[in-house]
């Protein structure tokens, strides 16, 4: 079976309201637009359809619209803050191994908890500073804690 079988069987599957939205992705093929245009024109959907099909695709956009300002929004892990702070006070070096972690969260929209990290990290590297002026080694509390 040819790639272009496949989508065209992938296409027809397709409720008709995913077919909708599917024809007006700009991101498909121009050839698989326009099967998938000839499919919706085939399945000769009253205006009264199309029109409920519409605002189950506005609806689908708005859910879609409030998960990624959940995501955005929400604030990074107590765990999280904690780890990134000590990191920075110990010269930042091991900070490095949270840039895979940093790279995930903007890479997913969690632009909340990457900026959080980022803050923590300089607020854990500028109270390393302050312990070096005073002359405090930033491991002797830590030693004493334990």
């Amino acid at each position: 079976m040819d790639i272009g079988r496949q989508v065209e069987d992938y296409i027809k599957s397709l409720p008709d309201v995913d077919l909708l939205e599917y024809t007006r992705c700009k991101t498909h093929l121009p050839e698989a637009l326009e099967f998938a245009q000839i499919e919706l024109t085939e399945r000769h959907l009253s205006s009264e359809k199309m029109a409920e099909l519409d605002e189950q695709l506005r609806q689908r956009a708005k859910e879609v619209a409030e998960t990624a300002q959940a995501i955005a929004a929400e604030p990074l892990y107590k765990e999280w803050r904690i780890a990134v702070f000590l990191c920075g006070i110990y010269f930042g070096i091991p900070l490095l191994f949270f840039i895979p972690a940093w790279l995930r969260l903007r890479e997913k929209g969690a632009y909340r908890q990457s900026r959080d990290m980022c803050v923590y990290a300089v607020a854990g590297f500028c109270s390393q500073l302050i312990l070096v002026l005073l002359r405090i080694p930033p491991w002797s509390w830590l030693t004493r804690l334990f």
